[in-house]
């Protein structure tokens, strides 16, 4: 537990160093290779953990707020072969949201969370791994998004030199946006039909309307109607930067407001102090 927790602070410590780099430095380069080494530094603590309990990192709050902060993380890393120029936007405006759900996680229980047979199953493993690859360029989606609503409200008249330098335009942040929504729903699309499967197999039915299921639903509805609005009606920049905002709400209920649902409401829940009658 010990080595676990110091990787993840040098891991966070690293992440803080790589936001002050994308603020002061001029060259990308350096602040991308703070970035990686935070996240080799992450991975060893989701390693550590992952041989000290004995099976992947993600039941629970604190889990899932490793596994969710890693794959943002990473993909911001991606982000700079892709729109190099615009690396340093990504860092300043999505890291300190990395930073905020580790010490989101943080702030609940640590401790190993004893399984039952039906959750140590490779079927949950991959469910889960898809989920947090949908929750990661989704994320960043909507962080692209907030620059975009706030490159709008100040009428493309950024005061601050330091920003006007790093924000890409708008028509940038649109088309990136749209790029991480598309991947963030394909991967969205197989953990949801994963997760119907295996209910089948471990319950007899695909659908039992649990409120994971339902939110999830709903958010795959919205980003949907995402695709199709923008595709077959035009919907760009601002208009459609609000409905990703909106669309990011309903990933919140979904990944991280089970807890506060009624003891017992759904078997997703694995925070023994939260897990209630479903134990």
């Amino acid at each position: 537990m010990f080595f676990e927790q110091l990787f993840l602070f040098i891991a966070i410590l690293l992440y803080f160093f790589a936001i002050f780099f994308a603020i002061k430095i001029k060259k990308a380069v350096y602040c991308r290779y703070i970035l990686l080494t935070g996240i080799l530094s992450q991975l060893t603590a989701i390693i550590i953990r992952w041989i000290d309990i004995g099976h992947p990192p993600i039941f629970g709050t604190y889990e899932a707020a490793l596994q969710g902060s890693f794959f943002m993380a990473l993909f911001i890393l991606f982000s700079y072969k892709s729109i190099y120029e615009h690396f340093k936007a990504m860092v300043i405006t999505a890291l300190p949201l990395t930073i905020l759900i580790i010490f989101y996680g943080l702030a609940f229980n640590t401790e190993r969370i004893p399984l039952t047979i039906s959750e140590l199953n490779l079927w949950v493993d991959f469910h889960a791994l898809f989920a947090w690859l949908a929750f990661g360029p989704l994320t960043l989606a909507f962080c692209l998004s907030a620059i975009l609503l706030y490159k709008e409200r100040k009428n493309g008249r950024i005061k601050n030199n330091l920003l006007s330098a790093i924000l890409p335009q708008n028509d940038i942040i649109d088309e990136l946006s749209f790029r991480y929504i598309n991947f963030g729903f394909i991967n969205h699309t197989i953990m949801f039909a994963m997760g119907c499967y295996y209910s089948s197999i471990l319950q007899g039915t695909w659908w039992d309307w649990d409120p994971v299921e339902s939110t999830s639903l709903i958010t795959w509805l919205c980003i949907a109607l995402y695709i199709h609005m923008r595709l077959f009606y035009n919907w760009k920049e601002k208009k459609a930067a609000w409905f990703m905002v909106f669309i990011f709400f309903t990933i919140l209920i979904s990944y991280w407001g089970l807890i506060y649902l009624p003891q017992g409401s759904t078997f997703h829940i694995f925070d023994l102090e939260y897990k209630g009658g479903h134990g």
